[in-house]
């Protein structure tokens, strides 16, 4: 073999002695990198969106723990938990280039609370469990309603303007022989309201007709004519 050739093949060697610690130095420091940010913990965990729904609640429900990794913290994860809670209607988290985790929510509105079982019914129909962290400003249903006119009552509040349900103090069921849908709605400005299921879309002119009361209260009946009786 020449001199000539045993030079170039040395210089090959060593070429490629020099790529495979390139090599090896580029995985280390990819590795190390990766160690690195992988450890990096999430800045903040914002939530938008919630109105009822206390946001320590919110937290407390993913099991999280205080300063949670942001890259191993899984929205996927977060978005399953939150579908299981009632409350929430739709859900939706999102990172970004901040390291901050947001969780943007939807919730169901609560309608009315039931006083024998202490339970919230939301705008779906479903039940929970009051909770004294609530703060919630709805009216309370006082007595019992059968199950059909309870699932009409539901849909017919679904109609109803929300400004105008957290009006109301205090509904009572308070049928007759001769009308079976029959509630009396307590105002919180100390009227009363008698109406039927049929005829329940009316409420949404309540403050209308309030209006020309000039600061009077007393009963207005939307389940026989649309009057209004003064209180002596």
């Amino acid at each position: 073999m020449s001199k000539k050739k045993e030079k170039k093949g040395k210089r090959k060697f060593r070429i490629f002695i020099l790529i495979i610690g390139f090599l090896l130095l580029l995985t280390f420091i990819i590795i190390m990198l990766g160690a690195y940010v992988f450890k990096i913990p999430a800045k903040s965990i914002i939530v938008h969106g919630n109105s009822y729904l206390p946001e320590s609640e919110i937290l407390d429900s993913i099991n999280l723990e205080e300063n949670p990794n942001f890259f191993l913290t899984s929205t996927v994860d977060i978005t399953k938990t939150f579908k299981k809670n009632p409350f929430i209607k739709e859900v939706k988290v999102t990172k970004n280039i901040l390291f901050e985790i947001n969780i943007y929510i939807e919730e169901y509105k609560p309608y009315f609370i039931r006083e024998d079982q202490n339970k919230i019914v939301l705008s779906n129909g479903k039940e929970i469990q009051n909770k004294e962290e609530y703060d919630l400003n709805i009216p309370s249903l006082i007595n019992y309603v059968p199950d059909t006119k309870y699932k009409e009552l539901i849909e017919k509040l679904n109609k109803i303007d929300y400004i105008l349900i957290k009006k109301i103090s205090q509904i009572m069921y308070s049928p007759t022989k001769y009308d079976e849908d029959r509630f009396i709605l307590y105002m919180n400005d100390s009227n009363r309201v008698y109406i039927n299921l049929p005829k329940f879309k009316s409420f949404n002119k309540y403050d209308e007709m309030v209006t020309k009361l000039e600061g009077k209260t007393g009963k207005l009946f939307l389940d026989s004519g649309n009057y209004f009786e003064i209180d002596k």
